[in-house]
């Protein structure tokens, strides 16, 4: 389950971006794995959220709804009021839109964990014990999204043309996805893996597609998100020792092959060849790329670049 400034941080996304407002199940569907399975825990801990995000001057409004859903609540941001509540410079309002990134969380944060939007709280005591990264291209990415500009920038040693749908963060880390004009497709951007500058074009180049979902658009597993189309899964041996915690982790589901000597196959995403190279490193000499060729190679020359590199 995500840590509690993840799911702050997710939870304005999704519902500064719904057109319609969405119940806790729904919430709870669309950023999965971020709340509790039980139905109390996962109450409780929205209940939490909403209390620390209204504490803070987040206008979550609450409406009964109708139709399939009638006599249920319903939750959204009112974008008005949370956008313009205070008369803020260019400056202050790319503050408010990264403030998450100083957010402290207290032993006890359900009752005095701070969302810091652009508001000092005059407690100097205690540093931050979890935070996101502040990046300097997230400044110019968020007002991309916020008046629908494309924006440029080199990724992956390209030169990028996209139209940032939204930004979220996952896992400790940023994500834009949008458009990649290059591709003609969707893509999913790492934010911290942006080469250089993020440079901004002209206000309402672009409109979101209907029913465009950011939090089903970024995978749990990061190496599923892929930019550039490449190899989805790769087979992968993992040793006797390390087989039964990979099975655990990746699921029965991912095991192609068992052997006799206690080794088992996996196929496992590849699309992000950075996730997925870390998390081969991960396992040392317990792991074997089997396939896709070109995945290996990949492996094979990232491995003596970094012997060339310490010798």
């Amino acid at each position: 389950m995500a840590d509690p400034l993840e799911r702050l941080t997710n939870v304005i996304a999704l519902l500064l971006e719904t057109r319609e407002p969405l119940t806790l199940d729904q919430i709870a569907d669309a950023l999965a794995g971020q709340y509790p399975a039980g139905e109390v825990a996962r109450r409780g801990a929205f209940e939490r959220d909403k209390a620390v995000l209204r504490a803070e001057g987040v206008p979550i409004v609450t409406e009964v709804l109708g139709g399939e859903q009638a006599g249920r609540t319903g939750y959204r941001i009112d974008r008005d009021r949370y956008e313009l509540r205070l008369d803020l410079s260019l400056e202050e309002t790319r503050a408010l839109q990264m403030a998450v990134a100083t957010v402290r969380l207290g032993v006890a944060w359900g009752d005095d964990a701070l969302l810091k939007l652009g508001v000092p709280d005059g407690d100097a005591g205690g540093g931050p014990v979890a935070a996101l990264p502040s990046l300097p291209t997230l400044p110019t990415l968020f007002d991309a999204n916020t008046v629908r500009a494309t924006v440029r920038f080199r990724y992956g040693g390209k030169a990028r043309r996209v139209d940032p749908y939204g930004l979220l963060a996952r896992n400790g880390f940023w994500y834009v996805v949008g458009h990649d004009h290059g591709s003609g497709e969707r893509r999913t951007f790492r934010v911290d893996r942006i080469e250089g500058n993020v440079t901004m074009g002209e206000p309402g180049a672009f409109q979101v597609p209907e029913g465009f979902d950011l939090a089903a658009a970024v995978p749990e597993d990061p190496k599923t998100i892929g930019v550039d189309g490449g190899a989805a899964v790769a087979l992968v041996e993992v040793a006797p020792l390390r087989a039964g915690t990979e099975i655990r982790e990746l699921g029965e589901a991912a095991v192609a092959e068992r052997r006799d000597d206690g080794s088992v196959v996996m196929q496992v995403p590849c699309a992000n060849i950075g996730a997925f190279r870390s998390w081969v490193l991960g396992l040392l000499d317990a792991a074997v790329v089997l396939s896709p060729p070109e995945v290996r190679a990949d492996i094979e020359a990232w491995l003596a670049a970094v012997a060339q590199g310490s010798s």
